[in-house]
């Protein structure tokens, strides 16, 4: 198996936790938002939990992959919120975004290691073949974080 498949593998799944932790963070501070004048969008909330059960997902198929996921230094990235006492609902909107595009991005990349992984498993149907549902996961979990986004903050009768 070659180092580049490896180092794609491993990128990939350092960026899938990345994402993992941000979109996490982003529920939170949405969850967090006060019921007045208007509940959140449980629309929304659904969405950003969709995309932490599709990464999650992702995350244990690459970590059951047949080669060697081990990472040196695994990232730790910082993302605990940040909020003023009285909690004001656009500042918590802001931020939970905010999260939710950094999530986009890393899933963003993550697709295109996994891309690259493919282009380099060619020879091994098996390995190929998981990658391959591993990219299907990684799609679904970008689409849920693109509707997230596109989805209004409250429920708007």
């Amino acid at each position: 198996m070659s180092s580049n498949l490896i180092a794609n593998v491993r990128t990939a799944l350092a960026y899938t936790v990345q994402a993992i932790r941000y979109a996490d963070n982003a529920l939170i501070l949405f969850l967090e938002m006060s019921d007045f004048p208007l509940p959140p969008n449980p629309i929304k909330i659904q969405y950003y939990q969709d995309v932490i059960d599709h990464l999650t997902e992702v995350y244990l198929a690459m970590k059951g992959l047949p080669i060697d996921t081990y990472f040196p230094s695994d990232p730790v990235i910082q993302v605990a919120p940040v909020v003023a006492q009285i909690q004001d609902n656009q500042h918590l909107i802001n931020l939970s975004d905010n999260r939710i595009s950094l999530a986009l991005d890393k899933t963003e990349d993550t697709i295109n290691f996994i891309d690259q992984a493919l282009l380099l498993s060619v020879d091994d149907e098996r390995l190929n073949g998981q990658l391959y549902f591993i990219k299907l996961g990684l799609v679904e979990a970008r689409d849920a974080l693109v509707s997230g986004l596109n989805e209004p903050d409250f429920v708007v009768s």
